[in-house]
């Protein structure tokens, strides 16, 4: 079983890619996976010795003007490989990676499994280019052996649309924390993080929230938010840039002190800033359908850490997941010290029974695609 992997991305902190490579790594220790890498960042983490990246760094990119050269580019140097490598089983990582592995589908025929992980969905603003990737990516979809999409609710809707007739599953974007970076060579992260305990020392509780704040993730709705909190509660921000915080602070004159700005943080140590929390935020306006049928990887981390999850009421996923597993709350429903001090009793509830048996149907459902 030759396995190939093939996606744009920053590996570095892509969660679902990771974890399926440590899926199958750990299930099957024979196996070889290469991996063709349109890579948004250097690759810096290490990964497992059984895994062999090949990285296509394109002599042309960012530039709009030459877009259609990048493009080609990139389609021409993977066709090499794939038919190079000659896998038995291709990956393909969702739309970016379209082209070249349609290509290699028709010439190649059904003489190897081909798996479509569909993370996305379009949503309906697309530019001109991302509907010509969508027209392509239907066909890819059509002529799949598997389709392996982010939830369920992703799924039903894109099988319908599409009438897809091959075989069809979702994988959620469970968290990868089994590998964790050493902090010690970090000077500047154990900085951060011995400034953290000092403010719990103090009797500081963080509520974190990670991602960038725009409109789709709900930032008037955190800008908001802020304004309510008791003064012995903090918003941790994980990611974005200072000077997008700084903005975001002044366009809704909101008081600095009511957050603590962390920004990147690299993928394998996020695991340290979630357990100085006790709850979390995650919020997806329902605007567009991708950011209304969401699936974040951030809703799993906080349920595998034990924090009750504060989300928007009016996204059906996440109200949804909230209301089933009772762990968590609305964000529009929070107005008074009394209702923070429900986050904090929630908290002692014991959320990692339902993940653990989630993740483990999850990861068998997962095996089984490569077994089939």
């Amino acid at each position: 079983m030759k396995t190939l992997f093939i996606a744009k991305t920053n590996l570095n902190n892509d969660g679902r890619i990771l974890n399926e490579l440590n899926i199958l790594s750990n299930t099957f220790p024979n196996l070889s996976i290469d991996f063709i890498l349109l890579p948004d960042k250097p690759l810096t983490i290490k990964l497992s010795p059984n895994i062999k990246v090949h990285e296509i760094n394109l002599f042309i990119r960012h530039i709009k003007l030459f877009r259609i050269f990048t493009i080609l580019e990139f389609t021409f140097r993977s066709l090499f490989l794939l038919f190079k490598l000659k896998p038995s089983i291709v990956h393909a990582q969702d739309s970016a990676v379209v082209l070249p592995v349609l290509v290699y589908r028709i010439l190649k025929g059904n003489k190897f499994k081909l798996i479509y992980d569909d993370h996305e969905i379009p949503n309906e603003n697309q530019n001109i280019e991302s509907k010509i990737y969508l027209f392509f990516e239907k066909k890819l979809l059509r002529i799949s052996d598997f389709v392996l999409f982010a939830n369920k609710e992703r799924m039903e809707l894109i099988k319908n649309e599409l009438n897809l007739k091959n075989k069809c599953s979702y994988f959620l974007n469970l968290p990868y924390f089994d590998t964790i970076k050493d902090g010690l060579e970090d000077p500047e992260l154990n900085i951060k993080l011995s400034h953290l305990d000092t403010l719990i020392l103090n009797d500081t509780k963080f509520i974190i929230h990670q991602g960038v704040i725009v409109k789709e993730r709900g930032r008037k709705l955190l800008a908001d938010f802020s304004r309510i909190l008791p003064f012995d509660f903090k918003i941790l921000l994980l990611g974005g840039n200072l000077s997008d915080f700084e903005l975001f602070v002044k366009e809704y004159d909101l008081d600095p002190n009511n957050f603590e700005f962390i920004g990147s943080v690299n993928y394998l140590d996020l695991n340290k800033f979630w357990i100085r929390s006790i709850a979390s935020i995650v919020l997806y306006l329902p605007t567009y359908i991708n950011n209304r049928l969401c699936a974040p990887n951030r809703l799993y981390i906080s349920i595998k850490m034990n924090l009750p999850v504060i989300v928007n009421k009016d996204n059906p996923v996440l109200s949804d997941f909230v209301n089933r597993y009772n762990c968590g709350f609305f964000i529009e429903d929070i107005e008074s010290k009394a209702d923070f001090e429900n986050i904090i009793q929630l908290k002692n509830n014991d959320f990692r029974s339902f993940y653990n048996k989630l993740s483990t149907g999850q990861i068998s459902n997962f095996i089984n695609i490569y077994k089939s």
